[in-house]
């Protein structure tokens, strides 16, 4: 029996086609492969990035599942206040 604290524990894959499986892992989407051309197989997140090409299926299995989160920036939003345009004497707006 596998440990639950075992890299991959938990992790279900489904071929949901020739050369594409989605991997995901107590119900939470973990990424997808994706066959191609060359018969390299590419690994994405779940976020749709790029982990790697791996020569093997079980290699970018063991990629998506053991994925790290993306170190990038989080992305902030800020509210711009835009003034609304005066209008002139003539009722014509002013820029």
């Amino acid at each position: 029996m596998v440990s639950p604290e075992q890299p991959g524990a938990g992790v279900v894959w489904a071929r949901v086609e020739e050369g594409f499986h989605v991997g995901s892992r107590s119900g939470v989407f973990l990424g997808y492969i994706d066959r191609q051309h060359d018969g390299v197989y590419l690994a994405h997140d779940g976020h749709a990035r790029v982990v790697g090409r791996f020569p093997a299926l079980t290699e970018a299995m063991a990629a998506v599942t053991n994925a790290q989160p993306p170190h990038d920036a989080p992305i902030t939003l800020e509210q711009v206040r835009v003034p609304a345009p005066r209008s002139a004497d003539d009722g014509s707006a002013v820029a």
